[in-house]
């Protein structure tokens, strides 16, 4: 078993045939069934069965894929050299945290490390981490808590705290701004049901407040701007409040308060030395924690 046949039979479960999975691998069909063929005499079981439109795994492919990114990965790490990790690291967050802190994260790990390749997966929700730690997709994951911990280990770093924005030519807000002023405010929300969208809900909703989404957007990069133009208030966390506020939006806390904490996790005793290494960047800010990135709208 070697490095380029895991490849392909990862190439083959990620694109459900063998001609896209020879086009993503960049190597011929042929070349990919052979190498396929290979493996599956040396596993000694069949891993891949051909259909009309595809191919797809047998019930042992299925059960061999989570050991086989790990193999991958473990033959990956034996570019390493003496002075520091090096080879590849998978990591997967959410999009708001995708922002801040994973790429400010990655920055300093990539400063100190040039020899490390990083691929950032991004889930929408935060309950899919656990998942793709344990079946192998990602080393590591930065995720909102609290989270599944079965067979994974979490540990908390720091938290975003979200804030009210609004148009430039409102009249300003209180500050801070007691929940109940938000009743039947019009909104810019974001599509879909992450847990950030369902902590605003469940804070706002303990205050008997309910919000009017009037502008529902599938990207959030669109909110700040839809936000200054003057469609309706949204949500941001607090790094990405600030820049908000830079552009002329009225930025306001809530009250009560609202945070939400986030964390590092990932599966004892499977941590590369890239993966060690990021982790042990990932330490709680010096301001306590209160910074963020990312937005929410509901």
């Amino acid at each position: 078993m070697n490095r380029q046949q895991l490849e392909y039979f990862l190439a083959v479960a990620e694109h459900g045939s063998l001609g896209h999975a020879a086009v993503a691998a960049g190597v011929s069909q042929p070349s990919l069934s052979q190498a396929l063929g290979t493996l599956e005499k040396e596993m000694g079981a069949a891993l891949v069965r051909r259909v009309r439109r595809g191919a797809v795994l047998t019930p042992a492919g299925r059960a061999f894929v989570p050991h086989a990114r790990l193999l991958l990965r473990e033959l990956r790490r034996t570019g390493e050299v003496t002075g520091g990790p090096a080879g590849e690291l998978d990591l997967v967050t959410t999009p708001v945290l995708a922002v801040d802190p994973c790429a400010p994260l990655l920055g300093r790990f990539r400063g100190l490390h040039p020899e490390v390749r990083v691929r950032v997966q991004v889930t929408d929700r935060d309950a899919e981490v656990p998942g793709m730690l344990a079946d192998g997709r990602a080393e590591v994951g930065l995720a909102y808590l609290p989270l599944d911990t079965d067979g994974i280990v979490v540990r908390p770093l720091a938290e975003h705290e979200i804030m009210a924005v609004f148009p430039p030519d409102e009249p300003p807000p209180p500050d801070p701004l007691p929940v109940r002023w938000l009743a039947g405010r019009e909104t810019v929300g974001v599509t879909g049901h992450s847990r950030q969208r369902a902590l605003v809900g469940d804070h706002l909703a303990a205050q008997g407040v309910r919000l009017r989404v009037t502008v529902e957007v599938a990207h959030r990069e669109m909110v700040v701007p839809l936000v200054l133009a003057g469609a309706g208030m949204s949500f941001l966390a607090g790094k990405a409040a600030r820049w908000a506020a830079g552009q002329g939006a009225r930025v306001r806390r809530l009250d009560p308060p609202l945070r939400q904490r986030y964390g590092l996790a990932y599966v004892p005793g499977r941590l590369s030395p890239a993966a060690r290494a990021l982790a042990g960047l990932a330490v709680a800010p010096d301001d306590g924690g209160r910074v963020g990135g990312g937005s929410f709208a509901g």
